[in-house]
């Protein structure tokens, strides 16, 4: 019996566990997205911009505040009202480690 003890020690000590292989990954690292909403053009046709970006921004997207369910993403993008009046802009920014930033503008369409 006393065998048998010894030769299962043996072969725990020999087989053993497999060493462990611990990859090192690599998580990125962001600087969180600010920015103001920079705005051009005359009447109902303008453009808007993302002016004073800091951090990563990896997405900016775009509501214009009037209601129609339009929405842009980029970091420049022209837009058309409807009509006159004014509206809220909004936009959000997001980075590539899910940091968001939101803003809004106020703007009166002529």
């Amino acid at each position: 019996m006393r065998n048998c003890y010894v030769l299962f020690l043996a072969m725990l000590l020999l087989t053993g566990c497999e060493p462990y292989n611990l990859e090192r990954k690599s998580f990125p690292s962001c600087a969180s997205p600010a920015a103001t909403i920079g705005v051009s053009g005359t009447g109902l046709d303008l453009a808007f911009f993302v002016d004073n970006p800091q951090g990563d921004i990896g997405l900016a997207g775009w509501d214009f505040g009037d209601d129609s369910g339009v929405n842009r993403v980029g970091l420049r993008v022209i837009y058309n009202y409807a009509k006159a009046g004014t509206y809220t802009v909004r936009l959000t920014l997001v980075n590539t480690c899910d940091d968001t930033f939101t803003t809004t503008r106020q703007i009166t369409v002529r």
